[in-house]
């Protein structure tokens, strides 16, 4: 049995790997899917997947030792820094643990309390896995790791992600409430870079290039755009709707995804855009820097970069529908879950 652990009480791209692995093993191997209690479990129900969840109230080292004593893993898969500093050092060798790194945060190139840990608790962790070689580059001690570093990208499947659309979503009169010009997904904190996202959003209502933005997801940055909106009187056209189950029904009626992150591990969100034949507008920092380019979207620095391109693709028909056929190309190139799944279970196997 392989336990999962994870700090995040929500559902974002790392809870999206995990989800997936389970799905795509669970005809070889048990899985327990372990966070602190929230929204996470929702979606958990709404997948079929609650039935393997351990809820707790927060993650720490008592929790873990008390999971593998109760649980008797034969795996250990932590997932991010904290989770992987907890799970290495609660465990001491008990149990193989694999460390999974989701993201590349910029403390992760500095002498820092958070590289120092994640490179003492390595010494207990049996296997090391990245989303990108941007991981493997930025991590400041990368060179004294002395366990294997396998990269693996994320688990995809373009099938997966047309078939979450909901029977219905496009298309019909209650697709209205879906539709936009322009659409944000993912967590409203500093590293996806939200209030970028709502100064372009300003900039192309103010012109009227577009009609409709939206932003889906919570976090830290919601007072702040609250405030954006009412202040730029931007209300029922830069629409914040919050946390959603699935984004995949707002991502099939918009007409072009933004995703300008400060950093990013991989990127997962671009491809699932891409998957529903969406351009993508967005930097190429970390993972980003290999999805987004000419073909599928455009890669953008600052505001009026943004506006810009959003400008050109709606603007004009042929460069739209180009771009759509790059992005379900691309997509395709990604598409991987068989191959990826595979590959983890071999790993799986190895450090037993």
């Amino acid at each position: 049995m392989v336990l999962h652990v994870i700090k995040s009480k929500i559902y974002s791209g790392a809870e999206n790997v995990v989800c997936q692995i389970i799905k795509e093993l669970s005809d070889r191997e048990e899985f327990i899917y372990m966070s602190p209690h929230g929204p996470i479990e929702d979606k958990l129900k709404s997948i079929g997947l609650y039935d393997c969840y351990r809820g707790i109230d927060s993650l720490s080292a008592d929790e873990i030792r008390k999971a593998v004593d109760e649980l008797h893993p034969t795996v250990v898969h932590a997932h991010d820094f904290t989770a992987s500093v907890l799970c290495g050092f609660a465990l001491k060798g008990r149990v193989p643990v694999i460390s999974h790194l989701h993201n590349n945060p910029p403390w992760i190139k500095k002498f820092h309390i958070k590289t120092i840990s994640y490179l003492m608790a390595c010494k207990y962790i049996d296997h090391i896995l990245m989303v990108s070689e941007a991981v493997r580059e930025e991590y400041r001690y990368t060179s004294k790791l002395k366990c294997p570093i396998t990269i693996v990208g994320n688990p995809f499947s373009v099938e997966g992600v047309v078939s979450q659309v909901s029977e219905g979503a496009v298309g019909c009169a209650g697709s209205e409430d879906l539709k936009s010009d322009l659409l944000f997904v993912g967590r409203l904190v500093e590293q996806k870079n939200p209030m970028l996202v709502a100064e372009v959003a300003k900039e192309l209502l103010d012109s009227g290039s577009i009609g409709t933005a939206r932003m889906v997801g919570d976090g830290e940055y919601m007072p702040s755009l609250e405030t954006f909106v009412a202040e730029n009187h931007l209300e029922g056209k830069l629409i914040l709707e919050g946390f959603k189950k699935n984004s995949y029904d707002y991502m099939a009626n918009t007409k072009v995804q933004i995703m300008p992150s400060k950093w990013e591990g991989f990127g997962l969100v671009a491809l699932e855009a891409m998957a529903l034949g969406k351009p993508v507008v967005g930097t190429d920092n970390g993972g980003l820097k290999n999805i987004i380019d000419e073909t599928c979207g455009y890669v953008c620095t600052d505001v009026d970069s943004y506006v810009s391109a959003v400008k050109e693709l709606l603007d004009n028909p042929e460069i739209y529908n180009t771009k759509t056929r790059g992005a379900l190309k691309r997509a395709q190139e990604y598409n991987n879950i068989k191959e990826y799944c595979n590959k983890l279970y071999e790993i799986y196997d190895s450090v037993r």
